[in-house]
């Protein structure tokens, strides 16, 4: 009987601590784009967006505190994270703004997506930053 209850104890313990959390190891990917509008001084857009070339795009495993990792969009303005697991994730990049509530004449522009599936392709709903 002894046996059987620590066999029991370390079978519970390893499939609680198997528990994978949001982060890199999976096969499941997030991707999106990245678009620049051009606004003039009173924050009116000027033309059409375009693509924001070059730039950095962040990525939040689950709750964490800061950026886990950070890809460049390329000529189309295009991005993506792969081999990620299911989870909560945010993705965010940052554009420019202009008064008193904009210290630092930037702004975070962030989304929220979920993978629900292992071999998911999670597209990210565009990301439009200001250009003043």
């Amino acid at each position: 009987m002894r046996l059987f209850v620590i066999l029991l104890s370390t079978l519970l313990l390893m499939t609680t601590a198997c528990k994978k959390e949001p982060g890199e190891g999976g096969r499941a990917e997030i991707h999106g784009l990245v678009l620049r509008q051009n606004v003039n001084a009173l924050g009116i857009p000027q033309g059409d967006p375009y693509p924001f070339q070059e730039t950095r795009v962040y990525i939040i495993y689950g709750d964490n505190e800061f950026h886990d990792d950070d890809v460049r969009t390329g000529p189309d303005g295009k991005y993506a994270f792969r081999w990620l697991r299911k989870g909560d994730y945010t993705v965010y990049t940052y554009g420019e703004c202009r008064g008193e509530d904009c210290p630092g004449n930037s702004v975070a522009v962030m989304r929220n997506v979920t993978i629900d599936g292992k071999k998911d392709v999670v597209t990210v709903p565009t990301i439009t930053v200001d250009n003043f």
